[in-house]
């Protein structure tokens, strides 16, 4: 489990390099309808696209997705990226995600929003990688599988992705690897994390 420490390391590296070469053709835009493409989330996800990194536009794409919040159609995309740009992550932002708490709540998912996660997932996209490792994790409208879902939590988190830095942290702690989830949780608290999980790491 040493590639899950938060030192960057040649083979996770490597992995995201690659999706990040696969990033330039990414999303396949055939595969949505027409009212996903014209919703307010896919108007903010395109500001974000013309920054250098991944938050350099949230200022101008937040308005789009706290419009977006109000669409059961993007309801998820739109509150995990509202989360996403905020500078400070809170829960309260998340208290209605069906993926953040990997349960279906009162929105739940829609099918272009699912299909946009495995497809941003595959492109290097943080905000995916962490839904995806989320929905893997927990069997959540996907089956369960661990290890997947802790490589996608662990992608995600590599990018500064402070929910997906909380949630490796309480993925490692449940598979007994008690010691990287705590620099993973330290990690998350560095970069402005309140601590959502009533679950710590113990020494």
């Amino acid at each position: 489990m040493k590639w899950l420490l938060p030192a960057m390391l040649v083979t996770v590296a490597a992995c995201s390099e690659e999706a990040a070469h696969t990033n330039t053709q990414c999303p396949t835009l055939a595969n949505y309808s027409g009212a996903f493409l014209d919703s307010d989330f896919y108007r903010g996800w395109q500001h974000l696209q013309r920054g250098e990194y991944p938050t350099e536009n949230c200022r101008q794409a937040s308005p789009y997705f706290l419009n977006g919040v109000n669409n059961s159609a993007v309801f998820e995309l739109s509150t995990l990226y509202l989360d996403f740009c905020s500078e400070t992550p809170q829960q309260d932002a998340l208290t209605q995600s069906s993926i953040y708490h990997s349960e279906r709540l009162a929105t739940g998912v829609d099918y272009d929003e699912f299909k946009w996660v495995l497809d941003l997932a595959l492109c290097n996209s943080p905000v995916e990688q962490y839904a995806l490792g989320q929905m893997l994790f927990n069997g959540f409208i996907t089956d369960k599988d661990v290890d997947k879902g802790i490589y996608f939590l662990s992608l995600a988190a590599r990018q500064e992705h402070v929910q997906a830095q909380l949630a490796l942290s309480t993925a490692l702690l449940d598979i007994g690897e008690n010691e990287v989830a705590a620099q993973w949780l330290a990690k998350a608290q560095d970069n402005g994390a309140n601590i959502l999980s009533e679950r710590r790491p113990t020494d």
